[in-house]
This record gives structure tokens, sequence and C-alpha cells, in this order.
């Protein structure tokens, strides 16, 4: 409870500080809504004005909820399962945003897990490349309200607003930014035997690095046509990452979509992926997943070559 008032108290000077300064100058950049952010709360609003807030969501105890906005890209992921379904881990997406004034802009485009699937049929049947989500916004230097997506009460015009906060800033790395699988490359003995192009209408694996985080989203929902298949759930994932003279370490915090569900602390080396990168110039380079656990089913000698997205 008394998270809670604490909370009730932050919001409201937020709200305050919000509404002093002009929405116009808030929206003039795209850069201070750049970084990770994680979910903390739901506010409810009624009338237009916030009312009561919730520890996080409205039934959702235990979740967690991650974004991304980088260089006009802007990535999710959750660990909420649905049961139902036939993929075991939660669920994300991917697309491109824009700020204008007072309207923040999602054009998703692919996801893994529930949303994956959702976009898959939404874009079959809109006959379109991503499907546009408008949200209201107060942003603040290290926090920010998102209201939308919800359809408010007709009667009591009620609302509810996701309230963020940002991660901190933990490292700059050359790996910071936006990309997108082009290659596989096998390896054997240190030898490339086989090169398979990725093309992006049959899977779309993008990955963000940024601030020492990274967050990855493949869809695989126009390879794997049977949606009750495990497979076309696809896959996402969330962690810290390092990067230092040629050597990544992914440290996973937890997954999505057809990826085995688990969570973990941060920055646990039995749950990172350990892989030599070499850059081909700024804009490519080639990451080959190393296995100094020696576990089982492991990818080490698998090549991927990423290319940053613009």
């Amino acid at each position: 409870m008394h998270y809670i008032r604490n909370f009730t108290i932050v919001l409201i000077l937020l709200l305050v500080s919000c509404g002093e300064t002009p929405k116009e100058s808030i929206s003039e950049t795209k850069l201070p809504i750049e970084g990770f952010w994680e979910r903390k709360g739901t506010v409810q609003f009624v009338n237009g004005t916030p009312v009561d807030t919730l520890l996080y969501g409205i039934d959702e105890e235990g979740m967690k909820n991650i974004k991304v906005y980088s260089e006009g890209s802007v990535f999710w992921i959750n660990n909420y399962a649905d049961e139902n379904n036939p993929w075991p881990g939660g669920m994300g997406g991917y697309g491109k945003y824009e700020i204008s004034k007072d309207t923040l802009t999602e054009y998703m485009s692919n996801g893994s897990g529930t949303f994956g699937a959702q976009m898959r049929y939404l874009k079959d049947s809109l006959n379109t490349n991503s499907v546009k989500f408008p949200f209201a916004y107060y942003l603040t230097e290290n926090t920010y309200i998102q209201l939308g997506g919800a359809v408010p009460d007709s009667e009591d015009n009620i609302a509810y607003g996701e309230y963020y906060e940002r991660l901190p800033e933990l490292r700059k790395s050359k790996l910071d930014g936006v990309w997108k699988r082009a290659y596989e490359i096998s390896f054997v003995n240190g030898v490339a035997i086989d090169t398979t192009s990725v093309p992006s209408d049959a899977i779309l694996d993008v990955k963000v690095f940024k601030d020492g985080y990274f967050l990855v989203q493949v869809d695989q929902t126009n390879l794997i046509k049977d949606p009750t298949k495990r497979e076309y759930g696809g896959g996402g994932a969330f962690g810290q990452f390092d990067y230092k003279n040629g050597n990544m370490s992914e440290f996973f915090e937890f997954n999505g979509g057809q990826w085995p569900p688990f969570e973990s602390q941060p920055r646990d080396p039995l749950t990172a992926h350990y892989a030599s990168v070499s850059f081909y110039d700024d804009d490519m380079y080639l990451q080959i997943t190393k296995d100094t656990l020696d576990r089982p089913n492991s990818l080490a000698g698998r090549g991927v070559v990423y290319r940053r997205v613009q």
C-alpha cells in the first residue's frame, strides 16, 4: 500500500509538470523518448483526470513488459503467456513510430506469440503492411504514460494509461542500433561451409541494442502457415548485453513466443548467448555462436549476418 500511495504522489507531480510544459516542446524531437522503458503500473483516467493507480495492471499480476524506442523503430515484449495458444512464452511486437505534437503513433508490422499472430491476421485482412496505433502521451525525461489502445467506458468516460519508467543507461557500444538478419552461415572448425539468405518476406528477425540492453523479435508467420503450430509463434527475448574486443554476451532475462519461457536475474551466465562479432563495416556485422558452457542442443558454429535498419 505504501508503494501505491507513493506512486500516486509521483504520478500527480508528473502530470502537473507535464501540464506546465507545452506539448509542442516535447514533440519537436524524437530524442527524449528513445531508450528502454519498463512498465511499472496502470493509471485510470475519468473524464481525462487521473483518479486511481494500480501496482501493475488490472489482472496481470507478475507481468513484465519492456519497450524500446530507437532510431524510428519500436519494440516491446512481455512475459504474459496465454495457455490456450500452442506457443508457451509471452508476446511482443516490432514496428515504426513517429511523434507529432500530442500524439505518439506506432505502426506495428510484426511480432511474436499472440501479437505476431494478430498482426498477421490484421495485415492480411486489411491488405496493409502495418497497423496504426495512436496514443496520447505524457513524457518527462525518465517517465511516460501512454493512453489509447483500450476502449473507454462510454458512460463514465474511463480510460487506462500505461505507466513506464526509463531503464538506467548502462553503457554505450558499437553494436547500438536496430539490426535485421540478412544471412545465415554455418561454420565447421572455423570454416564457412554454407550460406543461406533470409528473405524478410519469410522470416523477419530484428533486434535492437541500446544502453547495455537488447530486445529481439522473430516473426515466422509468413513461413509457417498453420497458426496451430508452435513454430508459428516466432520468438522474442529481452536482457542485458556486453560487447568488447569482438566478443558479445547476451544475458537473457525472459523469452516470448515459441521460445521456452523462463525468468532469470539480470546477467545470469547460465542464460547467456556467447558469440564472436566481426564488422564488415558500420552497417553490417557477423556473429558466430560460441558454446563455452558445453550445453545440449548448442548452436555453436551458427553464423548470422545482421544489416543495420536505416
